[in-house]
């Protein structure tokens, strides 16, 4: 694994530890939780409404978006093609708006601060913006709202950015999603298509990633 992404996953795993332990001496335990999660569950289903929009929003904030997608399909578990569709839809509008906010607003603040300096931001060339989005979503250790940020301010072409990225991010969400689905009602088809696509998604991934490997090893013996 590469380097990066094992520290990060020891950082994750010492906050979790950090909380587990803060929440025991509060006295909040597996009881406590299901009653708040009951609650909330029930307050998402009267108010659909409210997910779709923490959907569209909460994952440009550092919140793990798989998270967020499971606890979509547990919720809208009564309707598993509408939550996928809402989902995916959700991740659209996420993709836009974090894509613009840093494409527009953001790069022009930077550029500002930068003229005074007499230093402009390179623009990429027009043959590595595929490349460049290829590499931000299939590289681990970079969190998605981060990805969505960066390649707004480099502004890779903003529908070839849309569609691969849902191309990267949809199978594994949708299998996500499904799999929320399957566990909350305790039905097998559900859970194994959505474990299904999970594990079809990270092939696709795997294969893309070799691929580019080839391709840059190519370029260097050339």
């Amino acid at each position: 694994m590469d380097r990066r992404v094992r520290i990060g996953l020891a950082v994750v795993s010492a906050l979790l530890v950090a909380a587990a332990i803060l929440a025991w001496k509060m006295g909040v335990n597996l009881a406590v939780l299901k009653g708040m999660w009951q609650v909330l569950n029930d307050y998402l289903v009267k108010h659909p409404s409210s997910l779709f929009w923490a959907l569209v929003f909460l994952p440009g904030l550092p919140i793990p978006t798989s998270a967020l997608l499971f606890s979509a399909g547990v919720v809208w578990r009564q309707q598993p093609v509408m939550a996928c569709l809402l989902c995916l839809l959700a991740m659209l509008l996420n993709l836009a708006w974090t894509y613009w906010l840093a494409a527009k607003p953001a790069r022009g603040l930077v550029e500002k601060l930068l003229a005074s300096a007499a230093i402009q931001i390179p623009d990429l060339p027009r043959g590595d913006h595929l490349k460049l989005i290829l590499v931000m979503r299939l590289t681990p250790g970079f969190p998605f709202f981060f990805q969505n940020y960066l390649l707004g301010f480099l502004r890779a072409p903003f529908f070839l950015y849309l569609s691969v990225s849902m191309l990267c991010s949809g199978i594994i969400g949708t299998g996500v999603v499904l799999s929320g689905v399957g566990l909350a009602d305790g039905k097998l088809v559900p859970a194994i298509s959505g474990v299904a696509l999970i594990a079809l998604g990270a092939v696709v991934t795997q294969s893309v990633r070799s691929w580019l490997a080839k391709r840059r090893t190519a370029a260097s013996a050339a």
